[in-house]
């Protein structure tokens, strides 16, 4: 597996997926890799989603970025300064990527 890219601040989401019945979070000024993020994300673990890294809260969220599929299968969102909504059972359509 290559190295994922460098940081990119202005970082966007690229590609959206429809869930159906999963735990997700709307979030607003949220972090991953300094770029802002702004929208619904699908949790990896549900509830169990969220822990302390170091000084920072973060949750672990299905996201891709840059193209770059990792074995983990999630990424650690900051949530820090995001104001966050956690949705139960929830259906539509959530970040994907980012690029």
């Amino acid at each position: 597996m290559k190295n994922a890219p460098y940081t990119k601040i202005n970082a966007s989401p690229t590609e959206f997926a429809h869930v159906a019945n999963t735990t997700a979070i709307q979030v607003i000024n949220a972090k991953y890799r300094n770029s802002t993020i702004n929208g619904v994300l699908e949790l990896a673990n549900g509830k169990d989603s969220f822990q302390i890294h170091g000084s920072k809260l973060c949750a672990k969220a299905k996201l891709g970025w840059f193209g770059m599929e990792f074995k983990k299968g999630f990424r650690l969102i900051e949530l820090n300064m995001a104001q966050v909504k956690v949705l139960q059972n929830y259906t539509g359509n959530v970040i994907a990527k980012l690029a």
